[in-house]
């Protein structure tokens, strides 16, 4: 698939298009979505009015398609992915001795393995890494690199006042994830 062909792909935002991707999606993600902590995700504004639960779903979906269309291993990059901003604060007023930029990684990977699973190295990786050229050391992973660059296009998206394009998928997830509620 050519690179024009994969990036139109990825930003298709018509739900009967992407049907099959957010089934998907869910499959992978569907327990992180629902769980009672994540969901506290809604309630901190992360890029302007954009709350962190958007961003994070928006960036974990775009890549869960970016990983499948590139042959990467879309499990634990679609979680990783999922829990790059999982820092359950709101960094407009708690502030940090750190700068939120680099602080803010490390509290996504221990909240992750507080409330969900142990991350292996490579998601581990991912998510200390997602705030590259910001920090020094760049992802490790193709996944990594996939997720860092995901994020910085729709963190572009989100300041721009692009991102609502995504909200018709974004529901149509939080109706589909219900499914997964119990599983």
């Amino acid at each position: 698939m050519n690179p024009k062909s994969i990036i139109s792909n990825l930003t298709d935002c018509s739900v009967e298009n992407e049907k099959q991707w957010i089934e998907g999606y869910c499959g992978v993600v569907g327990d992180i979505l629902n769980h009672p902590k994540y969901q506290l995700l809604r309630g901190y504004n992360h890029h302007k009015i954009i709350s962190c639960h958007f961003h994070s779903v928006y960036v974990s979906f775009l890549t869960y398609k970016a990983s499948t269309l590139l042959g990467c291993n879309v499990v634990e990059a679609t979680r990783a992915a999922a829990l790059h901003d999982f820092y359950l604060y709101d960094w407009h007023i708690t502030k940090h001795d750190e700068f939120h930029a680099w602080y803010h990684p490390k509290m996504a990977v221990i909240n992750s393995q507080v409330y969900f699973e142990q991350l292996n190295k490579k998601q581990t990786d991912m998510i200390l890494s997602h705030m590259w050229p910001l920090h020094i050391v760049p992802p490790k992973s193709k996944e990594g690199m996939i997720l860092t660059m995901v994020d910085k296009y729709c963190t572009s998206m989100d300041m721009f006042k692009q991102s609502k394009r995504f909200l018709p998928i974004y529901e149509e997830i939080d109706r589909e994830v219900k499914k997964y509620a119990n599983t």
